[in-house]
């Protein structure tokens, strides 16, 4: 089986793919269609991918292809889950799920409840904490995954998804930045939250035509 993981970070991913005896490929920048038409995966892995995911790609690896996202869905779809949970303090989690042509909004493989601690975490370490908690999830599910044994559920509730634009007015106002303490972050306004489509930033998988982290 051959596995195409898109992502700026893939040494996680790697080793649980290579375990099944599968061959990988990794690619972090721009994948044209024809490129896509032309590696012809089996399954596709997109995990901080910020490039274009074209629409015949989806299709040719329909209900095989796995975003990996830091918040438990859905809540904090869209951009920068991390820091939006901090400010609108929601559950934290990451998830695995089905890319469709919405915005965060396929089926749902695997979810994990995170806690983090506002007095301890900054906006820094609860990140990093969650990459570590979904690269986790992804390599004890992955096998599951791909057998059929770990079915999709659909997401019957779709929250409001966040566009990188409002996080920025926000982040202004963080004089550390991303070393802030997120109970810093939890005293910001509550804005910036669109039922439409978003823009391009810190969050992951944007739907088709579009570019996310």
């Amino acid at each position: 089986m051959h596995v195409l993981i898109l992502s700026p970070y893939p040494d996680a991913l790697i080793a649980p793919v290579e375990a099944r005896g599968d061959r990988v490929t990794v690619r972090s920048d721009l994948v044209s269609e024809a490129e896509f038409e032309a590696l012809r995966p089996d399954w596709i892995i997109s995990y901080g991918y910020r490039r274009l995911i074209t629409s015949p790609a989806l299709e040719m690896c329909a209900g095989r292809t796995v975003n990996l996202h830091i918040s438990l869905l859905p809540f904090n779809r869209g951009a920068d889950p991390n820091f939006w949970s901090w400010v609108n303090d929601t559950p934290k989690g990451v998830t695995l799920h089905l890319i469709d042509a919405g915005m965060d909004t396929g089926p749902i493989l695997a979810q994990r409840e995170v806690a983090l601690d506002p007095l301890t975490e900054t906006l820094k370490s609860s990140y990093l904490r969650l990459r570590r908690e979904v690269e986790d999830l992804f390599a004890r599910q992955w096998g599951d995954i791909v057998s059929g044994r770990l079915q999709p559920r659909a997401q019957t509730t779709r929250l409001p998804m966040h566009r990188a634009a409002h996080k920025a007015k926000l982040f202004a106002l963080l004089p550390l930045g991303w070393d802030s303490p997120a109970a810093d972050v939890m005293r910001l306004p509550r804005i910036g939250q669109t039922d439409g489509p978003g823009e391009p930033g810190a969050g992951d998988h944007a739907g088709p035509g579009r570019t996310a982290n």
